[in-house]
Order: C-alpha cells, then structure tokens, then sequence
C-alpha cells in the first residue's frame, strides 16, 4: 500500500495490522491501516464523459441492436519483444554452455534441475508469445448488463465474467504495489464493483487501460440515468 501524506509506498514491516498502525519511512507519517483502505465507491449520480473519435489503436467499438462491444487485441510488437528476446537470450546462453560445461559430468539431480527450470522458463515465454499474438479482452454490453472475456479464446485459455447494471455501484481504476528485488513497483488495473468483483486491464497498456475506463464508466452512466446503453 502507499502512504495517504505523501504516497510513497509502505513495506509490510511498518505495517501492524494487529494495532490498526502503519509508519511512512519517507515523511515518517503514522496512519491508521482502516482509513487508508479503499473500500468499493458508494455513487448516487453517475455523471461521465467519452470520446469515441478517440479510439486507441488495437481497439475496435461495434454497435448493433443487442448493444455494444469493446474488443481490444495486445499488442503485437511489445508482446513479440516481450517474448522472443528471452528466448533469443536463454537459447544464446545455452548453447554457450554446452560448448564450455561438460553435462556428463554433471550430477543427474542437478540436470533435471536444469532442464526442469528450462521447461518452465520456455513454457511461459511461448505462452506469453500466444497471447501477444491470439489475447484478447472483449467487452460486450446490453442495456440489462455485460460480458467480460479475457485470455487466448482460440484454445481455450480464457475467463468469462458476467455483471448486472442494478448491481454495479461504480467502476474504478485501482492501483497496488508488489515486491520486486526489494522495491515497491506499482500495479494498476480496473475493478468493476458489482456483485462480483472484477478485475480486468492488468495487461493493457496505460492508454489502453484508461479508455476501457472511460468507456466502461460512460456507459454504466447512461444506463443508471437513462436506463439505455444508447
């Protein structure tokens, strides 16, 4: 979490959920955790704005009878950077290898070893280059409600969530922290409060995530205050 003074992040070590304290080491505030925790948002008027002339690239907005639909495909080139290059480095480093260690010698535990952490390695990098090429996040919305799918729906490797309007009480971008290599890096993503809650964008690049935003949140207006998507 960050700190509410200065929001700076805040290690798990000056937390004290037991006490209800935690301590900024960067302006040394002292807070109160219940108050800083962001609870789902309580509207009454639901007042937004969109600019559909402003479509990122990637995104395609279709209407038809039923309502309307949002799909939005990842990008290509970061995704094959993303993907291939650690390949390209990891099959570099390994053929290196094998011309310089001599793997009969080596204990047959620590082989397995090896070649087990080699498989996971490539397993995520070609499931990360599919979902450059193949993941999609589609949004589809009625006047009664909508459906989420996210993931690489050609094989099969997606989620589907779907929410009603009567219990949506807002739509919010929410960001977080996790640990890497003892830094705090931000995390953002969309939360849909509705009777389930929703998490989607966490992929998408911050153009990308603030549109679906935008979007999401013109519509839910239109419908709490006209009860029509169009």
């Amino acid at each position: 979490m960050n700190c509410p003074n200065c929001n700076a992040p805040v290690f798990n070590y000056n937390l004290n959920i037991q006490t209800d304290i935690g301590k900024c080491d960067a302006c040394q505030q002292v807070f109160k955790l219940s108050a800083s925790f962001k609870c789902p948002p309580s509207q009454t008027t639901f007042s937004y704005e969109l600019d559909l002339s402003q479509v990122p690239e990637d995104m395609t907005i279709n209407k038809n009878v039923d309502g309307i639909s949002l799909q939005i495909k990842n990008s290509i080139g970061y995704g094959l950077i993303a993907s291939v290059l650690p390949i390209s480095v990891f099959l570099f480093f390994y053929f290196f290898a094998t011309e310089v260690i001599d793997f009969e010698s080596i204990d047959a535990k620590i082989l397995y070893i090896i070649w087990g952490f080699g498989a996971i390695f490539g397993g995520f990098m070609i499931w990360l280059f599919l979902q450059s090429i193949f993941g999609e996040l589609n949004i589809n919305l009625t006047n009664r409600g909508g459906n989420i799918e996210k993931g690489i729906k050609i094989f099969g490797w997606h989620s589907t969530y779907s929410f009603d309007w009567k219990t949506v009480s807002g739509i919010e971008e929410e960001l977080t922290y996790y640990k890497n290599k003892n830094q705090m890096q931000p995390f953002y993503k969309i939360v849909i409060y509705a009777n389930q809650r929703i998490e989607i964008g966490e992929s998408l690049t911050d153009e990308k995530r603030y549109f679906v935003l935008k979007y999401l949140q013109y519509y839910l207006g239109k419908v709490k205050t006209t009860g029509k998507l169009q």
